[in-house]
C-alpha cells in the first residue's frame, strides 16, 4: 500500500510527531506507514485521514497484490 501522507503533512505543515499525537499513535508508526512497512488498521487510517482533512482513499493508495 502506498501513501500520500508526507505530501499531505507538508501541505498542512504537520510533522510526523504532530500527526502521531493527533491520531494517538507513535511517531515510529507514522514513519513505518510512510515507508510502506506497515498497513494501518481501519480506525488508524480513518484518524489519519481526518487529521489530514482528507478521505482514506486520498491518503492511502491500494494496489492489487498489496
Amino acid at each position: 500500500m502506498k501513501t500520500r501522507m508526507p505530501e499531505l503533512r507538508a501541505r498542512y505543515g504537520i510533522t510526523q510527531d504532530d500527526l502521531a499525537k493527533r491520531v494517538g499513535a507513535r511517531r515510529e508508526t507514522i514513519l513505518h506507514l510512510e515507508r510502506g512497512r506497515y498497513n494501518p488498521s481501519l480506525l488508524l487510517a480513518y484518524r489519519i485521514a481526518k487529521a489530514l482533512d482528507s478521505s482514506i482513499d486520498e491518503v492511502f493508495i491500494f494496489e492489487e497484490g498489496d
